[in-house]
């Protein structure tokens, strides 16, 4: 295998590349060079330079290491890392199983696996410490299973060395167990300063560190310089919850899989265990340990993200047809140039009622007073409400045409805002009250996920999901207005992610369980945290306020994590390299993504001109580009591999390989 150990670099005498992020983004460059450097069929010298102090392979969130208690949020049979045939990339894929594949293989199943991927497992077995260390996961998954954070680490680690056996023979590949602190910009080539004190110099540079953290704010400047316990937001593997104290009450702001990542840490990992029970109202029962804190929590929204639909299978295809037309009318638009609320979210809101009808039309025909194809004729002859760029308009005009036309009416505006005025109004209510209204609601969201395919609700709520990765590429580089994206948009956006992005039908379940327990009470939304000396008290903690209902504890967790912000630089490196990245303008709006080049990813001064040597992948270009947070899934074209592939061609050329 060309590969290196650890070792210090001056200034080299061949073209050198170095990698900052030996996690997904980084092996997906290493592949695609490889992959370069095979159709320019020959093997010129080469140093690659793969930069991370988190584990290589797996990187920081996916460590091998790690409690097995955090799942992935993707199913086993929802991922690759590997390029597939007809993908859109310049140099030839590289067939390897997907995620589930590599479990299969490791059962020794071989059947509906094709040939050139089973050759690569084989030609690269894995260690068999993986198949005893994940043997109880390992046999039970099925393609549905969201598998352990810790075994697709296991199986980013072998992409990895598969990736790095590609390469070329001149190729030496240096494994830098440290972290990039500086980048000093030569005339030649960058500089970059090392934790370990080493130096390496490289022709071209690629920022593949996923999830950056910006500088605090001024709220977290006053948290961090309190006498208070905060956990401060960040990946839960990272967040220091031995700081929490056993049985204490505790602040949690947050409830999306960050807060289920830190539910589950508190509860599971403290030595509680939960219990099967069908007299239960979630399926199961609560066991203490009696070391579990009490989690008083609130959010933005104040509702927990929604639980994904148990399908026993992949997730259903959304029929987007209304939406899909529109793309088709409107994928050449120019810059600032398509107002999403009054083209896009009306096509998006209509194919939800649809897909909500259409289900209800199957499983509980009795509800509907007039035929589907009226209900459907309805939907789409209801007018756009005129001038606006507030997104519940449009499924409120919608609920009002059909609202004689069924006993069960789609409601989409109770999840726009599931805890305002315009839901279920609960403004006066305790947190007593309000706790029990929410886990009501649970209730529900556990029997429509059971219902899956046969639940209308969920279905409606899918075709919102569904719609967001094509709504937001056809909005990339800055083409949708920016009034209807920091309105209608930025909505349509977060019912999204709640409804599509949430937890595992079994972490719902624990949750209410918790409730049940008595060891969760939800707040609200709309949250406000402030620290101030609480009635009937003589010491500063923080108190969360929603509406006329306040709580208080001198522990505060964030469970979220910050979008990285190139306004805000938060470290060394950051900073070192401030003035090579200029902010993406979105309708003349500085955003918190650096601006790139769409062919090369290359960063954009200031005066428009590409440097010549940094690039940056995947996360920190949200703002400018779509789709960066989520990992590859088969059979889809994936926009990351598409992106690593124009990285690693552009790093290639820059260092000045010939291929």
């Amino acid at each position: 295998m060309p590969s290196t150990p650890t070792s210090g670099n001056t200034f080299a005498t061949h073209p050198s590349i170095a990698i900052v992020g030996a996690g997904p983004r980084g092996i997906s460059i290493i592949e695609r060079i490889a992959s370069y450097l095979h159709q320019a069929g020959h093997t010129p010298a080469l140093t690659i330079h793969l930069i991370d102090d988190a584990q290589h392979g797996a990187g920081r969130i996916w460590e091998t290491d790690q409690t097995h208690t955090l799942c992935m949020n993707t199913l086993a049979g929802a991922v690759t890392l590997f390029t597939e045939p007809g993908a859109t990339v310049g140099a030839p894929v590289l067939e390897g199983p997907i995620q589930y594949e590599w479990i299969q293989l490791l059962r020794g199943e071989r059947e509906g696996i094709n040939k050139p991927k089973q050759e690569l497992f084989d030609a690269f077995p894995p260690h068999p410490s993986i198949a005893e260390d994940f043997a109880e996961e390992i046999a039970a998954t099925v393609p549905e299973s969201n598998p352990s954070r810790a075994l697709y680490g296991a199986y980013l680690r072998w992409v990895l060395r598969v990736a790095l056996a590609q390469l070329s023979a001149g190729t030496e590949v240096i494994n830098h167990q440290a972290r990039a602190e500086h980048i000093d910009q030569g005339h030649e080539a960058d500089v970059i300063r090392l934790s370990t004190g080493e130096e390496v110099t490289a022709h071209a540079t690629v920022l593949a560190s996923g999830w950056t953290e910006p500088a605090a704010n001024a709220e977290e400047e006053i948290f961090h310089n309190s006498n208070l316990t905060w956990v401060k937001p960040g990946n839960p593997v990272e967040q220091d919850l031995t700081v929490v104290p056993d049985k204490a009450d505790v602040l949690v702001r947050g409830l999306g899989m960050g807060f289920f990542d830190v539910m589950a840490l508190l509860t599971i990992d403290r030595g509680g265990e939960f219990i099967d029970d069908d007299s239960a109202r979630a399926g199961l029962r609560y066991v203490s340990s009696g070391r579990e804190p009490h989690l008083y929590v609130g959010s933005g929204r104040g509702y927990p993200y929604l639980p994904k639909s148990e399908y026993h299978s992949l997730p259903p295809k959304a029929n987007l047809a209304r939406l899909q037309e529109v793309i088709a009318q409107h994928q050449d638009a120019a810059e600032q140039s398509i107002d999403f609320a009054n083209i896009v979210w009306p096509a998006i809101v209509r194919d939800s009622y649809s897909e909500y009808y259409t289900t209800l039309a199957r499983v509980r025909p009795d509800s509907l007073n007039v035929d589907l194809d009226e209900i459907l004729r309805i939907i789409d002859a209801t007018p756009i409400p005129s001038a606006s760029n507030d997104a519940s308009s449009m499924p409120a005009a919608l609920t009002a045409s059909l609202a004689e036309k069924t006993t069960e009416p789609f409601q989409l505006n109770d999840w726009i805002a599931p805890l305002s005025k315009k839901g279920v109004g609960v403004a006066e209510f305790t947190t007593r009250e309000l706790t029990t209204r929410i886990a009501s609601r649970l209730e529900r969201d556990i029997r429509e996920a059971v219902a899956a395919r046969n639940s209308p609700l969920k279905a409606g709520l899918w075709a919102i999901s569904a719609a967001r990765k094509p709504a937001s590429i056809l909005g990339s580089n800055g083409r949708f207005i920016w009034e209807t994206r920091t309105g209608a948009y930025k909505e349509f956006m977060t019912l999204g992610q709640m409804a599509g992005s949430g937890p595992p039908l079994f972490r719902t379940r624990q949750l209410l369980a918790l409730v049940d327990a008595g060891l969760v009470t939800f707040v609200g939304d709309r949250t406000a945290v402030t620290i101030g000396t609480p009635p009937q008290s003589s010491q500063q903690e923080f108190i969360m306020t929603s509406g006329s209902r306040a709580v208080h504890s001198p522990v505060l967790i964030d469970a979220w994590m910050h979008k990285p912000d190139v306004r805000r630089p938060g470290d060394s490196l950051a900073k070192s390299i401030a003035e090579r990245l200029t902010p993406f303008l979105d309708g003349g709006n500085p955003t918190g993504s650096p601006a790139t080049d769409d062919a090369t990813r290359r960063t954009i001064h200031g005066d428009g001109s590409l440097d010549p040597r940094l690039h940056v992948a995947g996360i920190p270009t949200y703002s400018q580009w779509p789709d960066t947070t989520i990992s590859p899934m088969p059979g889809t074209n994936p926009l990351m591999l598409q992106e690593t592939d124009k990285v690693a061609r552009s790093l290639l050329l820059t260092a000045g390989v010939k291929i």
